[in-house]
């Protein structure tokens, strides 16, 4: 009787926590940079990248997505049925939007170099960084629909489940190193560390 209740409450404490992860996800984007425009620059662009994800589903389907807060900002939900096709592009939707503002804010750096490098620079660094196959990120749920279109069977998404955990892991020691070598980043690590608790719960449910 002991184990099962023990059980139970671990759950709990976990669904709990992981509600208000995404608290901390802003404030930790937020209050995460010394240069507070570079803060700016970057809930700018996730938020680009989010609407990115919610104009594409809105074209295709005509309907209104449902959004809610998840670990690392956002999950945008269709609100209705997708195809695996519409699915893939709707995941990619969002690092596409980056891409281009990464192509814009590359041409209009020309004109005012710092301010649009930099923007170029983070767009391109949020792209890249969604588009990992990290369980909650795009890259991870535009190759699960690869594997559901495909037909590829449970052991491929055993593959990509253990490939996200693995990864969560290895970037979360990594950016421990940065932190103790350089003594930045840590609202990288408290992001991905939240990630990292996200494969914990999984696991124990």
């Amino acid at each position: 009787m002991y184990k099962p209740k023990r059980k139970s409450l671990i759950i709990e404490l976990s669904n709990r926590l992981c509600s208000i992860l995404p608290v901390f996800f802003w404030l930790f984007l937020i209050f995460g940079f010394e240069e507070p425009i570079m803060a700016i620059v970057t809930i700018c662009s996730a938020l680009l990248h989010e609407m990115g994800h919610i104009g594409y589903i809105m074209i295709a389907k005509r309907i209104n997505p449902d959004i809610r807060g998840v670990v690392s900002g956002f999950r945008i939900r269709s609100g209705g049925n997708l195809s695996y096709d519409e699915e893939i592009r709707t995941y990619l939707s969002g690092p596409a939007v980056n891409v281009l503002l990464f192509v814009l804010c590359s041409f209009l750096g020309l004109i005012s170099e710092d301010l649009f490098f930099m923007a170029a620079f983070i767009n391109l660094a949020t792209a890249l960084s969604n588009l990992l196959p990290i369980d909650g990120y795009d890259g991870y749920g535009a190759i699960m629909a690869m594997i559901n279109k495909h037909e590829l069977g449970d052991s491929a998404v055993r593959c990509l489940t253990y490939l996200s955990t693995a990864l969560v892991f290895i970037f979360c020691i990594f950016s421990l190193y940065l932190l103790d070598r350089r003594g930045e980043g840590f609202w990288i690590f408290a992001v991905l560390f939240f990630s990292m608790l996200k494969c914990i719960k999984k696991s124990i449910d």
